[in-house]
């Protein structure tokens, strides 16, 4: 049997990528490009919600101890809107940028496999066999009949 160098490199660099990109672009290809890009955004939104937050109780800390502002003399309103426009800017933000970011990675990952795809055809291509018409069976397993090829 003689060794077919491009065949060698088409197998090498498809289990490079099974090895680094596979698992997870199989398992990303799973989801549509929006509802990737959603169940991603939903941890980036919350940890920059959470994040936000403390920030906030730092802030707030901060005026109550270190500027030792009076807890009845807050303008609460004034407060409740400026904090909720800071929540909405960094959720926004956030929700932009990693809406950005996983479309991308997306992007590149569906490139990755198609690429893939297109590898495996090629190498299906050199690998299939030549057919003749007189002993299609002998190829697929079955003979005229239906009834399995034991040889």
């Amino acid at each position: 049997m003689e060794i077919n160098k491009r065949r060698i490199v088409i197998m090498t660099k498809l289990a490079i990528y099974d090895k680094h990109f596979g698992p997870k672009d199989k398992k990303d290809n799973e989801y549509y490009r929006h509802d990737y890009i959603y169940r991603r955004n939903m941890w980036t939104r919350f940890c920059a919600g959470v994040g936000a937050v403390i920030l906030l109780g730092f802030y707030w800390s901060y005026q109550l101890f270190a500027l030792e502002q009076k807890v009845l003399a807050l303008d609460y309103k004034q407060a409740g809107i400026d904090t909720a426009i800071f929540l909405l800017f960094v959720l926004a933000f956030y929700t932009i940028m990693g809406t950005i970011k996983e479309a991308r990675e997306y992007a590149s990952g569906q490139r990755r496999l198609k690429s893939y795809l297109r590898l495996r055809h090629q190498l299906d291509k050199q690998r299939e066999p030549r057919r003749t018409e007189e002993e299609p069976w002998l190829y697929y397993g079955v003979n005229a009949k239906d009834s399995r090829n034991t040889d």
